[in-house]
């Protein structure tokens, strides 16, 4: 099974992209490819508790958070993304993975493609 990771750098207010990121990784389970989502930058604000993506005209949260459930979708974030933007108080049903960027970069071997968001 190819492994592919959606890097989201982006931010969610005013911007699709966290959400289209989602949408585009739940879709890849249907083509046998193994999806993980990388949240950098502003992107990494998506996880907040207080972020409500409804709200900005984007799919529910509740709505991405039962696909993760579902499909058991790797959820990654950087830890330098959430210190900038001073999330400290992350939604757990995301399950997010946090990881510094040297563990980011010694991963990105393991994936067949990187998909820039």
């Amino acid at each position: 099974m190819k492994k592919v990771l959606f890097v989201i750098y982006q931010a969610p207010g005013g911007s699709v992209w966290p959400n289209e990121g989602f949408r585009t990784a739940f879709g890849m389970y249907a083509d046998e490819v193994e999806p993980e989502v990388l949240l950098i930058d502003q992107a990494a604000i998506t996880l907040a508790k207080e972020t409500e993506p409804q709200k900005l005209g984007l799919l529910s949260i509740k709505m991405v958070q039962k696909y993760i459930g579902k499909y058991d979708t790797k959820v990654l974030v950087e830890k330098e993304s959430l210190d900038k933007f001073h999330v400290t108080n992350m939604d757990e049903a995301y399950r997010a993975e946090v990881l510094s960027r040297a563990e980011l970069q010694a991963r990105l071997p393991q994936y067949d493609h990187v998909v820039f968001m």
